[in-house]
């Protein structure tokens, strides 16, 4: 292939992400829009971060937070490797574009994790990292498939929940840097 026959193919691609995310939107609005799994949906992206601005320490919230921005980078860069190789995907969404899914990966895991981080701050990490990827792979994952907000296509829960036990060991390895000082 020629470098101009890349540059072909690409806009082809492009094309067809662009029919992609018209047809998501189309499904958005026209079946999925206010029903009881889209509010669930936007309940998820909301409320997890209503309970961390009543429950957060307010001491280390900015630490912790950005921990939880890590964690947040990290799962979305690779659910968008996963969705785009066709892993998994997210049928019913709030936000309609076809390869984003806001309300797990945004909200439910970062808040969870902050969450953790605070909550007994002593506990062994590896303890709260088996927690996080338990609670994520295992029991998460298969509550959003029952209600159409997740679908596993080709992929183990299994991996989700080894993947997620480590994204927790690294967001509580950030958290815990000394190098969080005063810019001056």
């Amino acid at each position: 292939m020629t470098y101009q026959e890349g540059l072909n193919q690409i806009d082809k691609a492009t094309e067809r992400i662009v029919e992609a995310n018209r047809l998501t939107m189309e499904a958005v609005n026209n079946a999925f829009l206010f029903t009881w799994q889209w509010w669930i949906a936007l309940a998820m992206i909301i409320i997890p971060w209503v309970i961390w601005l009543v429950f957060r320490d307010r001491n280390s919230s900015a630490r912790i937070f950005a921990a939880g921005l890590l964690l947040m980078v990290l799962s979305e860069v690779l659910d968008i490797v996963g969705v785009g190789l066709g892993k998994w995907a997210y049928p019913v969404k709030v936000i309609p574009i076809a390869t984003v899914s806001f309300s797990f990966r945004l909200s439910l895991l970062p808040v969870f994790a902050m969450l953790l981080m605070q909550i007994k701050p002593k506990l062994n990490p590896f303890i709260k990292a088996m927690i996080f990827g338990i609670f994520g792979a295992y029991i998460g994952l298969p509550l959003l498939s029952v209600i159409d907000l997740y679908k596993k296509i080709d992929w183990s829960l299994h991996y989700s929940f080894i993947i997620l036990t480590i994204m927790y060991l690294l967001a509580h390895w950030f958290s815990r840097r000394k190098s969080f000082q005063a810019v001056e």
